[in-house]
């Protein structure tokens, strides 16, 4: 059974790089939306720490995160990057067997 992929990578930054992470996340955004196996993928800030971001991402397979994160532009991305890391980003993966959406008014 193939199950799809959740993940929220938690990022912590130094405070004088956040715009320049900012600005690399906007650029490598659009490339990485357009990957195979991909259906989601946003950076969101926490709103009780300013410093604090998250890559909520959805893939198809466990294959498909696989090759993202080894794909150039990432490795170029983490590689540009690095120094924008106050502490080493956590990644929290999920399996999720099966999905619904419901719309609450």
């Amino acid at each position: 059974m193939v199950c799809m992929i959740v993940v929220d990578a938690r990022i912590v930054l130094v405070p004088e790089q956040k715009q320049m992470f900012e600005r690399e996340v906007q650029k490598i955004m659009p490339r990485v939306r357009w990957e195979s196996g991909c259906t989601r993928y946003e950076l969101v800030a926490d709103v009780s720490s300013p410093l604090v971001m998250h890559f909520l991402e959805e893939w198809e397979s466990q294959q498909h995160l696989d090759n993202h994160l080894n794909e150039l532009h990432m490795q170029e991305f983490f590689a540009k990057t690095a120094t924008c890391h106050a502490a080493p980003t956590e990644l929290k993966i999920y399996e999720v067997l099966s999905s619904r959406s419901i719309t609450m008014a």
